[in-house]
């Protein structure tokens, strides 16, 4: 027979217990905006339509990219919520860069020989939408899931200084008939 879980238990614990969870999902979303920038500047055969200062810039946004997502990471492990709303941001920043260079990519064409050809093919289009789709939903719903624990955390830890809740008293409930602590 499984035995329910106590609440405020289940709290404590959480106050020692990082937030595996939501830094996951940060560090997929990383993985996901990875792919993104691999397959496109593995764009070379492309009439050189990539090679301006667009990817240049995209080169740099990367960099800073990398960095905060990981930072975003360590502070939702953490059930750190300073960094919230610049979480959102760059999450809703990926799903908007798809109408910047893939988008562009898709809808431009060059010519080669006498045919007329898209800069990239609908399917590189498709992985780099469905990778920054990925990477800016993950990172979103990171920063939603740690907003949600840290506040969590942040209610129960308030509501034990206040001494709303006993903490020895619900644990004195969790032992068995005789006594002893399951060990």
């Amino acid at each position: 027979m499984k035995k329910t879980k106590n609440p405020v238990i289940q709290h404590d614990i959480m106050r020692y217990k990082k937030n595996k969870l939501g830094a996951n999902l940060a560090l997929l979303g990383l993985v996901f905006g990875c792919v993104y920038f691999v397959v496109l500047y593995a764009q070379v055969k492309n009439g050189d339509y990539y090679y301006n200062w667009s990817l240049a810039f995209d080169v740099i946004y990367n960099l800073f990219f990398l960095l905060f997502v990981f930072l975003f990471s360590e502070q939702v492990k953490n059930y750190d919520r300073k960094l919230f709303i610049l979480q959102i941001i760059v999450g809703a920043l990926q799903i908007a860069r798809i109408f910047w260079l893939p988008l562009g990519g898709i809808t431009h064409t060059y010519i080669v020989g006498e045919t007329e050809q898209t800069v990239i093919t609908i399917g590189t289009f498709i992985t780099m939408t469905v990778a920054l789709a990925c990477s800016g939903a993950l990172i979103i719903v990171s920063a939603i899931t740690g907003y949600i624990r840290s506040k969590n955390v942040e209610k129960f830890t308030q509501e034990l200084e206040n001494g709303q809740i006993n903490l020895d008293e619900e644990l004195r409930k969790e032992q068995p008939a005789g006594g002893e602590a399951n060990a």
